[in-house]
């Protein structure tokens, strides 16, 4: 399955030149445009190891706190047992999102699965569902998240405005498909994020809560961590696994008890992911986003989609064999069986 020219979004005919993206942003809205700006900016000057060191932030933030045991499942849950499986499932629920927004039949069939999983599980494990603050800190991170670490820890500039309306608006449009426990959209519960800002302020406050050792948090840890290592074995051991953890927020430490990295280490990591986050941006535009790049490579190798592509791009269409995962860790399913 590819993208044909009409379906583009931007049309094939404004991405000429080597900065077509920031001229293009430059006549957007962001309240009309804000999928459009939202893609343009997270989908396009990023490659696969960036996806992943995304990926192992997520999920270690999710994943650190009580909800950890609906994830690991008494050692039975897919991220301990086949976490390489779990990154590229999870990866591709953020990147639907991103390529096609909220609201689009895309997004709706990847939310689908995922609620169906929260509801299956939630019977099983119904505290570790009862965290409210973790659903919207989940949709939090996903707006703001990566902004915060390059601007905080990095010292990178901030987005520009007009980027930062924009993805106030996706959040809390991604909100409103998400069910909340009781069957109610999760924006019905969440606090008044206005602002860009706001949703910042909302993942520091859930950040800096108490946190206490929880052995299932560890395993969920380890397994992420140990998958980001062997993934990209090229990179030193300590770096790989400094490149996330000298990341982390106070919290993950004690909740997990995972050393921090040494100074040398954490020195490294930032410089190192310094320099491939500017050296992504001073490439030319790409022409292709990469879930675009993704679809066309496929097609043209005669290979087919990932269950979590093929489920979500084929939204409406009969599948023959589709599976999906959450980004939160739950599990997979068969989206065909969850969403008739």
């Amino acid at each position: 399955m590819t993208l044909t020219a009409p379906e583009l979004n931007p049309p094939a005919e404004v991405r000429k030149g080597d900065r077509w993206i920031k001229r293009r942003v430059s006549t957007l809205d962001a309240k009309r445009d804000y999928v459009e700006i939202v893609k343009l900016t997270t989908l396009f000057h990023v490659d696969e190891f960036f996806v992943d060191w995304a990926f192992t932030h997520i999920m270690c933030r999710a994943t650190t706190g009580h909800s950890s045991k609906a994830i690991t499942r008494e050692g039975t849950g897919k991220l301990v047992n086949k976490a390489d499986n779990r990154f590229d499932d999870t990866s591709h629920h953020f990147l639907v999102w991103n390529e096609w927004g909220p609201g689009s039949p895309q997004t709706t069939r990847s939310v689908d699965i995922i609620n169906a999983l929260h509801s299956k599980y939630q019977k099983i494990y119904p505290s570790a569902f009862d965290d409210q603050p973790l659903w919207v800190y989940v949709i939090a991170w996903e707006v703001a998240g990566i902004a915060i670490l390059a601007r905080e820890v990095l010292g990178l500039p901030e987005l520009d405005d007009k980027e930062k309306e924009a993805r106030s608006i996706w959040g809390h449009k991604l909100a409103e498909s998400f069910t909340y426990t009781d069957g109610t959209p999760l924006s019905d519960h969440m606090p008044p994020l206005e602002t860009f800002e706001d949703w910042i302020d909302f993942v520091h406050e859930y950040e800096s809560q108490p946190w206490v050792p929880d052995a299932n948090s560890t395993a969920c840890a380890n397994a992420v961590l140990d998958k980001f290592e062997q993934r990209h074995r090229w990179l030193p051991r300590s770096l790989a696994r400094a490149l996330v953890t000298t990341f982390w927020h106070d919290g993950q430490f004690e909740c997990n008890g995972i050393a921090r990295p040494t100074r040398f280490w954490r020195a490294a990591a930032k410089n190192y992911m310094r320099v491939h986050m500017v050296a992504m941006q001073l490439r030319p535009s790409p022409k292709e986003s990469m879930v675009e790049k993704m679809l066309r490579e496929t097609a043209e190798r005669g290979r087919t989609l990932p269950p979590i592509m093929r489920a979500s791009v084929g939204a409406g269409v009969e599948s023959e064999d589709s599976s999906g995962g959450c980004p939160m860790g739950f599990g997979m399913v068969d989206p065909d069986k969850v969403h008739p």
